[in-house]
């Protein structure tokens, strides 16, 4: 037993002296300040923009490796890496011309968008700015630990294990972290040096607040890589399809869950298409469109709504208990904004919705409406608080929904007239006639059926204004009285002209 300790130890006292010598030897053939300033002509060659190196040593444990510490792009910095280990073989090392090799970038913080193309071009001189220096020939690996993607005021932390294979990257785990948003992802830039690929992701929970500003930064368009395309006629660079699902996520003050959609991105701008996603017990169907060239990105939603509570829509939009039913629709707006917030108080378009089978609590039309006119020949059966039917084609425009073909159907009366809406308070305002149900109709008073249509229905003008948790309502009486003025001359006209005619047929 003694002597086998013995060889061990021996053996033990070899390995340790072969990796303090060749630390040792790493040192002597790299340690001098020649390899960071010969590393930061060539990338400084490669990016067109000056590239700091704080130092750069050679290391042997836990692997073979070149370490770059405080690593920076651009005389204001818009790179920023902590650490950068440049792993290799030995035989790399003391060559000084890294092959196949494994970056590692860890603790680093890039502000987008990037005022150079994230895949340099080789110039022309970037072999004659390394000389006798330390080159890095080809990599075989990218990883990235708590790498920070900034835009704006919105950030993300990524980690990533890729490989290399020519022009190729093969993503094998991607791990995007912002503010409230989760994303795991996996897939493959098939081109490099453009910036041509796709990806599977799936978000958990995921913010559209955050994605939105920094997809907008992302696809922020590159005006020399866009001035070079129209020089060569090629295409711009960058064009990533991502297929995202989300379990669940926000939207501002909105919850949602069962996101489905393909991210399609180019410089300039990118789009949700086809986009499918749950909210309020309901279901948006459409596609989301945004124009990332200006200030602000411009997003443009086309789609339908089916079967959306209005209840919880009120409720997340600060007028609870004004309104029930449920939503069914078409929608084609457009807003300017990175927010919910912004986005709700630029938008604008049109939205033809359709709440069936609901009710409005605090309306109580039918009473206000035979009360005016005298005391009814029975009491009026039903509440007027429930329908069928309430919708119409409405403008969106300053946070308002306006609508001149607002329509309301029930049981007890029937409303035709126009209005408008304040999504952000609920106020409402409309003015429309109020066609009572024959049923009730003929519960009426004499003095209400004098006000009768030719198909024997009560008739009146109304104006509703308010909220829609408080409604008040006002009748047009002048209105009315005119309008049972003309009814009374149309009768006794037409009683007259059909005496004369009957006298005159007699007589003949």
């Amino acid at each position: 037993m003694g002597v086998m300790r013995k060889k061990l130890l021996i053996v033990l006292a070899i390995l340790v002296l072969l990796v303090v010598g060749a630390a040792v030897a790493t040192q002597m053939v790299l340690g001098s300040s020649i390899v960071p300033s010969q590393l930061e002509q060539q990338l400084s060659a490669r990016f067109g923009q000056p590239v700091h190196i704080g130092s750069a040593t050679a290391a042997v444990f836990p692997r073979v490796a070149l370490d770059i510490r405080d690593f920076s792009i651009g005389t204001i910095p818009s790179v920023k890496v902590a650490r950068v280990q440049v792993a290799t073989s030995l035989r790399g090392l003391f060559s000084r011309r890294i092959d196949d090799a494994e970056v590692i970038a860890s603790d680093g913080r890039m502000t987008l968008p990037l005022p150079f193309s994230l895949v340099p071009e080789a110039t022309a001189n970037a072999a004659d700015a390394a000389g006798e220096g330390f080159t890095v020939n080809s990599i075989r690996k990218i990883v990235f630990r708590r790498v920070t993607l900034a835009a704006a005021d919105q950030s993300i932390v990524i980690d990533l294990d890729s490989s290399i294979t020519g022009d190729r990257l093969d993503i094998s785990k991607l791990t995007a972290k912002a503010g409230k948003t989760r994303i795991e992802a996996k897939g493959a830039l098939t081109s490099l040096a453009t910036l041509e690929g796709a990806l599977q992701a799936t978000a958990d929970p995921l913010d559209l607040d955050e994605m939105i500003a920094i997809g907008s930064a992302l696809a922020a368009p590159d005006p020399r890589a866009r001035a070079a395309s129209r020089a060569s006629g090629a295409p711009g660079l960058m064009h990533m399809t991502i297929d995202v699902k989300s379990p669940k996520g926000h939207f501002g003050s909105y919850d949602f869950h069962s996101l489905s959609t393909r991210i399609d991105a180019v410089p300039g701008r990118f789009t949700l298409n086809p986009l499918s996603v749950q909210m309020f017990d309901g279901k948006f169907q459409g596609r989301l469109d945004a124009e990332t060239g200006g200030p602000l990105p411009v997003l443009k939603l086309n789609g339908s709504v089916a079967g959306l509570d209005v209840t919880q829509l009120m409720k997340s939009s600060g007028s609870p208990g004004g309104l029930t039913g449920r939503l069914g629709g078409t929608i084609s707006i457009v807003g300017i904004g990175d927010d919910a917030a912004a986005l709700m108080r630029t938008a604008r378009g049109t939205i033809a919705a359709t709440v069936s089978d609901g009710t409005m609590p605090h309306l109580d039309m039918v009473r206000t409406v035979v009360l005016a006119f005298g005391k009814p020949s029975g009491p009026p059966q039903g509440s007027g608080s429930s329908f069928k039917r309430l919708g119409g084609t409405f403008a969106l425009a300053n946070s308002t929904l306006t609508s001149d073909s607002l329509a309301l159907e029930s049981r007890d009366f029937d409303l035709h007239g126009r209005g408008a809406l304040r999504v952000d308070s609920g106020a409402v305002t409309a003015h429309a006639d109020v066609a009572l149900s024959p049923e009730l109709t003929a519960q009426s008073g004499n003095d209400l059926r004098r006000y009768a249509q030719e198909d024997g229905r009560v008739v009146v003008p109304a104006t509703i204004s308010g909220s829609l948790d408080a409604p008040h309502v006002s009748l047009d009486v002048a209105a009315a009285s005119r309008r049972a003025l003309g009814n009374e001359l149309q009768r006794r006209a037409t009683s007259f002209f059909q005496g004369l005619f009957k006298k005159k047929k007699g007589g003949g």
